[in-house]
């Protein structure tokens, strides 16, 4: 019975060890802004969102900005691009 007791513990130490040195699961990848709109998020460093410190946003060209310290507290934006064209 000590043997089985010494596997039991050597497995449990093992799966510990290898649970602990797992590389961390990739970050999730921002989406994609919808047609005709600007997108992305912005960070700060405070709970009130008054000093924004980073923040990852496509614009209306496409083009992915990203700058600053990207954690602590979010909110995501969305903007549409550009006005409606003026009726004929």
């Amino acid at each position: 019975m000590t043997s089985m007791v010494r596997r039991l513990a050597l497995v449990s130490a093992v799966s510990a060890a290898a649970f602990a040195f797992a590389p961390p699961a990739p970050a999730a990848a921002y989406p994609q802004c919808l047609a005709n709109t600007m997108c992305g998020w912005l960070y700060y460093s405070d709970a009130a969102r008054t000093h924004q410190q980073g923040g990852h946003t496509t614009n209306c060209d496409g083009v992915v900005l990203d700058w600053g310290i990207k954690q602590g507290y979010s909110k995501y934006i969305v903007q549409t691009c550009g006005g409606e064209p003026d009726p004929v």
